[in-house]
């Protein structure tokens, strides 16, 4: 027999091997998982064509294409109708009464799924993939696109299917499989705070210390014979660090100020003699000296 001929007798097998029929759809007493109710009439041509367990079916929704993957729970259907979890109907766009094709299918063992829940707090759960563990025990298998739902708490928990390894519908009886979750549709990444303009301080600017120059002997001149002066001594301001050095002022008539002293030093002649004016004010001054007489007064006891 030619090679051709064992593929088409090996076609011919799985033909007479598979399962297909289309029945009418309802919702079931069930609210979650994708496990169904069938008729009994089903288990009867399961067994009779050898279809391999776990029946697992292709479910195909005649009037929008859209097809999914689920399993059977029980066969206690009324002939001619398969009842649905309320869940996978609004899943799969179905309406009561509507026309579904079953189809009977081999799945590969899951070993990846990646979800994401559609509020983050799942995420904030104690342990979500030990609430999974507990809701998966609805489901037997999954299908890449397909939204679940699950019950925790009495709180109803959304979950799209985003990836399935090693196909797009697995199966996750009794399988060990690696669980990753991506971000919830309700996540907002964390803003950034807004950078606030820093504003320019104005630089304070160094307040310059006036500083008052010291003018050495900017007073008025005055003689201390009482003569007008007649000549002004000039004080340089760009000069003040020699001041002291030039402390001696200039000769006014025949007397002259010294710095540091009260005594009137009388100009001498070229003889060396003091002259007549000196010799008059030192014998005026005398006098005065003699006048006063200081405790001149008569002494008395108190007692």
């Amino acid at each position: 027999m030619e090679p051709s001929d064992l593929e088409a007798v090996a076609a011919a097998m799985r033909l007479d091997h598979s399962f297909q029929h289309t029945y009418r759809c309802s919702s079931s007493r069930f609210e979650f998982g994708n496990r169904i109710l069938m008729p009994l009439s089903a288990f009867d041509s399961l067994v009779d064509k050898g279809v391999e367990s776990p029946w697992l079916f292709e479910l195909c929704n005649h009037v929008t294409g859209k097809t999914s993957y689920c399993g059977v729970l029980e066969f206690t259907s009324d002939e001619g109708f398969v009842l649905l979890p309320r869940q996978m109907m609004e899943s799969m766009e179905l309406e009561e009464g509507e026309l579904v094709t079953l189809t009977s299918a081999s799945l590969d063992k899951g070993t990846f799924l990646k979800l994401q829940p559609h509020t983050k707090n799942f995420m904030q759960l104690s342990n979500p993939r030990a609430v999974l563990e507990i809701a998966f025990r609805d489901f037997c298998c999954l299908t890449t696109g397909d939204t679940i739902m699950i019950m925790y708490n009495n709180i109803k928990f959304y979950i799209d299917i985003v990836e399935t390894k090693p196909s797009l519908a697995v199966n996750i009886i009794d399988t060990d499989c690696e669980v990753d979750f991506a971000l919830p549709l309700d996540y907002e990444p964390p803003q950034e705070e807004q950078k606030k303009p820093k504003v320019l301080q104005k630089q304070k600017q160094p307040i310059e210390e006036v500083t008052v120059k010291f003018k050495a002997f900017n007073g008025i001149a005055r003689r201390l014979d009482g003569e007008p002066v007649t000549e002004h001594v000039a004080v340089d301001d760009d000069d003040d660090d020699d001041w002291m050095m030039n402390a001696e002022r200039k000769p006014c008539g025949s007397n002259k100020v010294v710095l540091g002293s009260n005594v009137i030093q009388s100009q001498e002649d070229s003889t060396g003699e003091p002259s007549r004016k000196g010799r008059q004010e030192e014998t005026n001054m005398k006098k005065e000296e003699e006048k006063f007489q200081p405790f001149t007064g008569r002494s008395y006891r108190l007692t």
